[in-house]
C-alpha cells in the first residue's frame, strides 16, 4: 500500500490534533509549602463510569507516590503516627475512568490535619489501540505528574 505525502500529512495533522486535545494537568493550591510534607496515605480509591478496577490503577499511583521522596504510610497505620508525624501527612485521594474512547486518572493530595485539597493531577490517554494501552499510558503520564509534584 502506497501513501502519497497529501494523505500522510493529513494523518499527521489529524494526529497532532488529537493529541493537542490532552486533558493533561497539574495544580499546586496558592501558599502551600509542599517541602513540608514527608509521608503519604492512599485512603481512597474511586472508579467512575467505567470498566477499570482498582487493582489496575491503584499499584500504578503507588509506585508513583513510592518513587517520590514521600514515606508511604499504610491507612491503617495513620493512628500510630506521632502529631508532629501527622502535620506532614498528605492523604491521596484518586479516581479513574475508562471507556473504549479514552482513560483519565486524577489524584489528589489532601493536608490530613485541615483537609485542604494542596494539590491534584489528571493525565489522560485516548492515542491507543486498546483501552488497556490507554490505562497503561495514563498510570505512565499520572506517575509522571506525581514525581514532579513531590520531587
Amino acid at each position: 500500500m502506497k501513501i502519497n505525502l497529501k494523505t500522510y500529512l493529513i494523518i499527521l495533522l489529524g494526529a497532532l490534533i488529537l493529541s493537542s486535545c490532552s486533558t493533561d494537568k497539574t495544580m499546586i493550591a496558592k501558599g502551600v509549602n509542599l517541602n513540608k510534607y514527608a509521608y503519604a496515605s492512599i485512603v481512597k480509591g474511586q472508579t467512575i463510569h467505567g470498566t477499570e478496577t482498582d487493582i489496575e490503577i491503584e499499584p500504578g499511583i503507588y509506585d508513583a507516590i513510592e518513587s517520590t521522596r514521600l514515606e508511604m504510610v499504610g491507612e491503617r497505620r495513620i493512628n500510630d503516627l506521632t502529631s508532629a508525624q501527622k502535620e506532614k501527612l498528605v492523604l491521596v485521594k484518586y479516581s479513574a475512568t475508562s471507556t473504549e474512547k479514552a482513560s483519565v486518572l486524577s489524584v489528589s493530595f489532601e493536608d490530613y490535619m485541615n483537609g485542604k485539597t494542596i494539590a491534584s493531577c489528571r493525565a489522560s490517554n485516548r492515542s491507543a489501540w486498546t483501552r488497556q494501552k490507554d490505562v497503561d499510558r495514563a498510570i505512565g503520564k499520572i506517575a509522571q505528574r506525581i514525581r514532579s509534584i513531590w520531587k
